[in-house]
């Protein structure tokens, strides 16, 4: 083989090499260290041991702090080696107003609105690589969720117990409206409210394309929306 192939050959070895290091790195496959899901019955974000409830139900509640994101799972070429990525933000917003129906509590007319522009995770490339593939922030900078209702809320929850509800409404993600029906967890927490949400769903439905890197990179799986947000009632 000749100098010139052989120093061409290195050199092209090499770049596949770095160009392999630096997607190693991107996709933070050297640790499994991500966040936990949410959840209440692990205290994710806040104590795990809930305040007596406090004030009248009945009322608007509007979120008062928590965070909203996605999970997936991502794989670096062949290797066995998959982590969760995760990306959240906290700036979500919403509200949910809740009637006293002779003694039995529902809530009606929930909204949540999450700026996924401002959606961080581990790794700032990841986070440049969403703005224009897969969520495609730039183009759909916000996600919404939609719950007309009437939802009852159980006895226990209106107690102070975590229970699980089912949401049924609309969500809006990638510019695609579509039907869902979404567990919730509830607590009251002395005058708060604190609901959790997992919810899985294929890119498809949203008209997305998972965010991979051809030959490199697997997303590999449905991805998860996720949040746990805080509610207080206004005056």
């Amino acid at each position: 083989m000749s100098t010139k192939r052989k120093s061409s050959l290195v050199l092209g070895i090499g770049a596949v090499a770095v160009v392999a290091a630096g997607l190693f790195v991107y996709f933070g496959l050297l640790s499994n260290d991500s966040p936990d899901e949410f959840s209440l019955e692990r205290g994710s974000t806040e104590n795990s041991a809930a305040a007596p409830p406090a004030g009248e139900l009945a009322g608007t509640w509007t979120i008062a702090g928590g965070e909203a994101g996605y999970r997936v799972r991502e794989k670096l070429a062949n290797l066995p080696a998959q982590s969760d990525a995760v990306g959240r933000t906290s700036a979500i917003t919403g509200q949910v107003t809740i009637a006293d129906e002779s003694g039995s509590y529902t809530a009606r007319n929930a909204n949540f609105t999450v700026d996924v522009a401002q959606l961080k995770s581990d790794e700032s490339r990841r986070d440049n690589r969403i703005r224009t593939t897969g969520l495609e922030t730039d183009k759909y900078p916000q996600a919404t969720l939609a719950v007309a209702g009437p939802l009852a809320i159980p006895k226990d929850a209106v107690d102070g117990k975590v229970v699980t509800v089912q949401a049924e409404g609309d969500m809006t993600m990638h510019g695609v409206t579509k039907k869902v029906s979404i567990p919730l967890q509830v607590q009251r927490n002395g005058d708060r409210i604190r609901i959790v949400g997992n919810y899985d769903f294929a890119w498809a439905d949203f008209g997305m394309t998972a965010p991979s890197v051809a030959n490199f990179v697997s997303v590999t799986g449905n991805p998860k929306l996720e949040f746990d947000v805080t509610m207080s009632k206004q005056a």
